[in-house]
């Protein structure tokens, strides 16, 4: 189908990693450049990484709650160390797999720095120095994005990190102030936090974790706050001063100012596409938010596809790797553009955190709803873990008993909110799911059960007690 197609991807994360595998499973000649590591941002400084020392200080958090094993930890324990070394370990072996992967695949990795030279030429380059020069049938464009900056908060990697350097951090800090309340913030205050430090999350928006799901969100402030954090939100930075002991700062909140103290500041307040390759020579557009794509992830210039967090929208690297599919399907003669449809979020809070399709405002501006909930204290998975907190949501149209969107704080929420994905893009209603039977015990019992008491048929939900006659 492809045989002889040249085609040169720019960019080894999981866009453009996919992309080069899938275009040589479809027979073209493959060239993926990466100037830094295979994997990207999400396997070397993003997600892996990050979900690593999640896992390692979620089962440290297990420890000190357990009434079995908390006395195993002897005072002043600090896994850090132990947890970076592991952290590397699991990136490592997630860049290795990739790289067999491609080579396997015979894709042509090259390192070095590209560019584009024209609408069908990639230059390799090196500083000033040119290195090579590739012709292609067809380009992929990945270069992926960086972390946004904040005027007046500029990083020095030792007192204001962005989320490289705390992931290389080598002792827990006193005191963290981290910048910024959307799902990346949020995951490095929860798991600071867990590791011992005084955590401040500074959000200039009314809520943490905008656009998500109200009562969950709300009920992810409260387990926060629960476990020691204090979130100031509609609130910013309105003086920085450097202390003997780290960093003093006035924030402006809505009940007016409050001082801070940090021993470390953590930006993250989101990140930018990576816009740096000479687009003219290529006749791509581009605008402030990204490239220019359609459905089919072709940009302004024919036999030219950009894929990943640089033509914006949600920035996710799943997102990236189904695009990455697309355009290296296009191109090798199979008719393919990114489907619409609701795309699942999981944000690794403790408890987890899941969202899928509407929320309740935007359901109840389309039509009629109903509502079903069902609380993980009553679930038995959740109740053997010892994540008891939390709850399912689902909402579903009164008219056609459609799911329109499903959402999960507590126990194994990025894996439930899986199995709602699936069914929402398969078109179950939810009168059919709750027919379905599930293994026990199981969290996706709370799937269920929430769905039945849309119609008040839960099975093991209390009723209100209803007062004698």
């Amino acid at each position: 189908m492809g045989s002889n197609k040249r085609v040169v991807v720019i960019g080894g994360g999981p866009g453009g990693y996919v992309a080069a595998i899938r275009a040589s499973q479809l027979g073209a000649k493959v060239f993926l450049i990466e100037r830094d590591r295979i994997g990207g941002t999400c396997l070397n400084r993003g997600c892996i990484p990050t979900k690593a020392l999640l896992h390692d200080a979620k089962l440290l958090r297990s420890l000190r709650g357990s009434p079995v094993f908390q006395s195993l930890l002897r005072e002043g324990f600090n896994p850090l160390e132990l947890m970076m070394d592991r952290k590397e370990k699991v990136v490592q072996e997630m860049v290795k797999g990739v790289e067999m992967l491609l080579d396997s695949q015979r894709v042509t990795v090259k390192k070095a720095c590209a560019d584009l030279a024209g609408v069908n030429k990639v230059i390799l380059v090196n500083g000033e120095e040119r290195k090579e020069t590739i012709e292609a049938d067809a380009i992929i464009l990945a270069p992926g994005s960086k972390s946004k900056a904040l005027p007046g908060l500029s990083p020095d990697g030792e007192r204001i990190l962005t989320s490289d350097e705390a992931l290389e951090i080598k002792r827990v800090p006193r005191e963290m102030v981290v910048v910024g309340g959307g799902y990346i913030g949020v995951e490095f205050a929860t798991l600071f936090n867990a590791l011992g430090s005084k955590v401040t999350i500074i959000e200039i928006l009314e809520n943490i974790l905008s656009g998500l799901e109200g009562e969950i969100v709300r009920n992810v402030r409260r387990f926060l706050e629960r476990d020691g954090m204090r979130i100031l939100t509609d609130s910013r930075i309105e003086d920085l001063q450097s202390v003997e002991e780290g960093l003093r700062l006035r924030v402006r909140t809505s009940q007016g100012i409050q001082e801070v103290s940090a021993e470390k500041i953590l930006l993250s307040v989101g990140r930018v596409p990576n816009l740096e390759l000479d687009f003219l020579k290529a006749g791509v557009s581009i605008f402030p938010a990204g490239i220019r794509v359609n459905s089919r992830m072709e940009t302004t210039t024919a036999n030219i596809y950009a894929v990943g967090d640089v033509v914006g929208g949600p920035l996710l690297a799943y997102v990236a790797s189904e695009q990455g599919t697309v355009a290296a399907e296009n191109i090798l003669g199979i008719d393919r553009q990114m489907e619409e449809g609701p795309i699942p979020i999981s944000i690794f809070t403790y408890p987890e955190v899941a969202s899928v399709g509407l929320t309740e405002k935007e359901a109840r501006a389309r039509g009629e709803i109903e509502i079903g909930r069902f609380p993980f204290r009553s679930n038995p998975a959740a109740l053997i873990s010892g994540e008891r907190d939390g709850l399912v949501k689902v909402i579903v149209s009164k008219e056609d008993d459609n799911i329109l969107g499903v959402h999960i704080i507590g126990h194994e929420a990025s894996t439930l909110i899986s199995i709602a994905s699936a069914i929402m893009k398969q078109g179950v209603k939810a009168g059919e799911f709750v027919r379905f039977i599930q293994a026990h015990p199981t969290s996706p019992e709370a799937l269920k059960e929430a769905l039945l008491d849309i119609k008040g048929m839960a099975i093991h939900l209390p009723r209100p007690i209803r007062a004698k006659a």
